[in-house]
């Protein structure tokens, strides 16, 4: 190779690295000024499947069987349950005197 191929190599070495590390103190200058300014987050907390039945009675203003109510958050919520797990956790609350209330067997109503 000859002299000035060998230097153009060479600098367009050191070029590539210079403009690498260029963009990375840019990155860590935003990151900086990022931190400073204080950014309010969204954050989006996960409805528990008693608090998405107690919404869903609320908006029925009605007695709702259990398997209904299951039918109800799969499509309104795309929320899959098990009856019997949903049943005795409304059952429990029931029991509690919270939130919602047993009227009949396999039917409840928000209190």
């Amino acid at each position: 190779m000859e002299k000035q191929a060998i230097r153009q190599v060479i600098l367009e070495t050191f070029e590539a690295m210079l403009e690498l590390q260029l963009k990375s103190i840019r990155r860590l200058r935003d990151r900086e000024v990022e931190a400073e300014t204080p950014t309010r987050r969204k954050v989006r907390k996960r409805q528990s499947l008693v608090d998405l039945s107690v919404d869903i009675l609320t908006q029925e203003q009605r007695p709702v069987h259990i398997d209904e109510l299951v039918e109800l958050l799969k499509e309104r919520h795309n929320r899959l349950t098990d009856r019997d797990s949903l049943s005795s956790a409304l059952a429990k609350k029931d029991h509690q005197g919270i939130l919602v209330r047993r009227v009949a067997p396999g039917k409840f109503t928000v209190r």
